[in-house]
């Protein structure tokens, strides 16, 4: 069986106290600034280290004749559903708090690997994570463009298996799939809720980078949650091509998002969050091909214009994508992107059309002439 380090015989000079305050003084020259920055390359190494040890750990299990996919399991959060300290500083503060991240996660990882899938859509590869034990599969809506096609779900040790886009919500970016088999005891993970998790979580990732390869295998990223909105989650964990679709997991092993959006920097990376799914379940199981409000605003407020000929502003709030864009108090809205607008909900119902970020035009009114301004939409937050 392969050797297995442990990071408690890494770490242990650090929690020894070769870097800590005596009698009020630091026993180094290092101030506080350093001091964090040494603690947070000794945690990047931690993870470099876990990742090798869950590696060694799947490899050996492999070894024994477990083929991944074959022995359904579900993932077991007992023993985690309370999470200590450990999961909560921004840095693990001892030796016992390292010990118990790497405890944790190694435990969970092989489990979650069991139900991540690789989803093929003719040239094209994404991620996807089976979330029931009759095979529905949640992924992003992008990785498996639209509702009735077949697509190809490969396991982590490369059986394939045939399966049927069913619903999407193009404005969220999310999907749902069904593998074509009478199985009923696929490998699965729970559901979790946006009640389950926090701003600077902990998180793992899992995914395809770059397409599914036998050799690698699935990548694993540990990482924080940045930010949470029921629009979209932000984390840390860098994400590239082929990682869409793929699981965002809590420290419980529970699904909290579906990974669609890869920014430049490595804390710009967005997942669906997991209300999503939970929202538009029966839709989506019912193969439904839908919208929602995706959370763009423009920050103002006003009354509808007696004849229904546009809404007159009576706010329009500081900073907001409205006063940036030159908007006034006085001024009638007629319409956005050619669309009439007639009061405050449906001009509402209108921006949630566009995404957060995007700019539109709006016909408005001003002294009595008709006149057109540009506003880029910004992004409730609530």
């Amino acid at each position: 069986m392969p050797k297995v380090i442990s990071l408690s015989q890494v770490f242990r000079w650090y929690a020894a106290g070769s870097l800590h305050r005596s009698n009020g003084a630091l026993l180094t020259p290092f101030n506080e600034t350093v001091l964090l920055m040494v603690r947070q390359v000794f945690l990047a190494a931690a993870i470099l280290l876990l990742s090798s040890t869950v590696a060694k750990s799947d490899d050996a299990s492999l070894d024994k004749g477990s083929v991944p996919g074959t022995n359904p399991v579900t993932t077991d959060t007992s023993g985690v559903e309370e999470l200590s300290s450990a999961f909560r500083n921004l840095v693990p503060e001892s030796l016992d708090q390292l010990r118990e991240i790497e405890q944790v996660t190694t435990r969970l990882i092989p489990q979650l690997k069991e139900c991540t899938v690789n989803i093929r859509v003719g040239a094209s590869q994404g991620s996807g994570v089976i979330v029931s034990s009759d095979g529905l599969i949640l992924t992003a809506a992008h990785v498996v463009t639209r509702p009735g096609r077949r697509v190809s779900i490969v396991f982590q040790n490369g059986d394939t298996y045939r399966g049927k886009v069913l619903g999407r919500n193009t404005t969220l970016d999310a999907a749902m799939v069904q593998l074509e088999s009478d199985r009923t005891d696929w490998p699965h993970c729970e559901l979790g809720t946006m009640d389950s998790f926090n701003q600077g979580d902990w998180c793992i990732v899992l995914g395809h980078p770059g397409g599914y390869m036998e050799e690698r295998g699935l990548v694993t990223r540990l990482g924080r949650v940045v930010h949470k909105t029921k629009w979209y989650v932000q984390s840390d964990c860098e994400l590239v091509g082929g990682d869409s679709g793929g699981p965002i997991f809590d420290m419980r092993g529970k699904l909290i998002g579906i990974s669609t959006r890869i920014g430049e920097d490595t804390s710009a990376n967005f997942h669906v969050p997991i209300s999503a799914y939970h929202d538009g379940w029966d839709r989506m199981l019912a193969s439904e091909d839908y919208h929602s409000h995706s959370g763009a605003y423009l920050g103002l407020s006003g009354d509808p214009v007696e004849g229904g000929v546009g809404l007159k502003l009576t706010d329009v709030y500081p900073g907001t994508p409205a006063d940036v864009a030159g908007l006034r108090v006085g001024d009638v809205v007629v319409t956005v992107e050619s669309k009439r607008v007639t009061d405050t909900k449906q001009l509402s119902e209108l921006v949630g059309e566009f995404v957060p970020g995007e700019t539109v035009k709006m016909e408005i009114i001003r002294g009595g002439k008709p006149q057109t301004i540009d506003v880029r939409l910004g992004l409730r937050f609530d």
